[in-house]
């Protein structure tokens, strides 16, 4: 190879050399905009979520109401959340109203403290309260005249919020969806308050249609609905029910939210007096509870696959729980109204 061949062979050596320094470059510049452009846009979305803060905590236009002596500054929008109640409709616009000339509020002649559990529940949707009889009794006429049918539905036990099992929504949204639309909710039992014995169950839980029954093992949520009413026979009387169904919402395997449907012609319930709720066949139980000496409450059993699928893939023993039998920590009963 000629001197001249060699010159220009090194002469394309450096330049496809400094070519791969230029391409690392591009790579790392593009990188670089990438992760710019990424951080500006997260910086964009943080900056719009605190604009729509900002709006609603103080730039909506402010109201004064005047409740019973007691002056509250909020928000069209808060008194407006719920479009079913009177607040809304007093404060749509529809009606002529005509603040104090003293003190710039409307006036209300209801009472004042209690106003602030009706304006805190707008805001949060939530209801935190003193939960003793009279509150109870006193916040749910104001919570009627005011018409948040919200705080109706908490203080008359026609929600799931009552339950001290059920205290996740997703939990909720889910047995929503498995019973017909527009289901209502009233507590009916709850072992640690109302006894754990069965004639405590059946005393509380008798003659009364459809019940949710929900039921908690540890960190384990799990239960059963029947459209059926429970009884109290001598000996064990089986009811078919083809609209029942178990669910598991907590499970050991970590799976989301299951409902277990009933078997045609063969799911359904047991009584008798000296028993818990009982699901399964007439001749066998798929979930079921019992007090068993010298336990002071339930003893559970499962056992699916009799008048409810058990899913494939999972032990139908300790599918719920990981073991059978379990002890409980709460079990809850809800009437449910269709």
């Amino acid at each position: 190879m000629s001197a001249k061949d060699e010159e220009e062979l090194c002469s394309f050596d450096l330049i496809s050399a400094k070519m791969s320094d230029v391409q690392k470059l591009t790579v790392e510049v593009h990188d670089l905009l990438r992760q710019d452009l990424e951080k500006v846009r997260q910086e964009r979305v943080a900056f719009d979520e605190l604009t729509k803060t900002l709006n609603a905590v103080h730039f909506s236009k402010a109201v004064k109401v005047n409740v019973g002596g007691k002056i509250y500054k909020t928000t069209l929008d808060t008194l407006r959340r719920d479009p079913n109640s009177m607040l809304c409709a007093m404060f749509s616009g529809r009606h002529e109203l005509k603040a104090d000339e003293e003190d710039g509020a409307y006036f209300i002649d209801r009472d004042g403290k209690l106003f602030r559990y009706i304006l805190n529940y707008l805001r949060n949707g939530e209801l935190f309260f003193q939960n003793d009889l009279m509150m109870k009794k006193e916040l749910l006429a104001e919570a009627r005249f005011y018409q948040v049918q919200g705080i109706i539905d908490i203080l008359e036990g026609k929600t799931l919020k009552v339950s001290t099992i059920l205290k996740n929504e997703s939990h909720q949204s889910a047995i929503h969806s498995w019973l017909p639309e527009g289901a209502s909710y009233s507590l009916l039992y709850r072992v640690t308050t109302d006894g754990s014995k069965p004639e405590d169950f059946h005393r509380c839980c008798d003659n009364k249609g459809p019940t949710l029954v929900v039921v908690q093992n540890e960190e384990f949520v799990f239960g059963g609905y029947t459209s059926k009413s429970w009884h109290s026979p001598s000996t064990i009387a089986a009811t078919a029910d083809d609209k029942s169904f178990l669910f598991t919402l907590v499970n050991p395997s970590g799976n989301e939210p299951v409902k277990l449907s009933a078997k045609p012609k063969c799911g359904g319930i047991q009584c008798r007096n000296d028993l818990g709720p009982r699901f399964g066949t007439s001749d066998s139980n798929d979930l079921c509870f019992w007090q068993l000496p010298p336990s002071i409450s339930f003893t559970g059993r499962l056992n699916l696959g009799n008048g409810f699928s058990c899913p494939q893939g999972k032990d139908k023993n300790t599918f719920f729980t990981g073991r059978s039998p379990f002890d409980i920590n709460e079990l809850e009963v809800f009437k449910v109204s269709i």
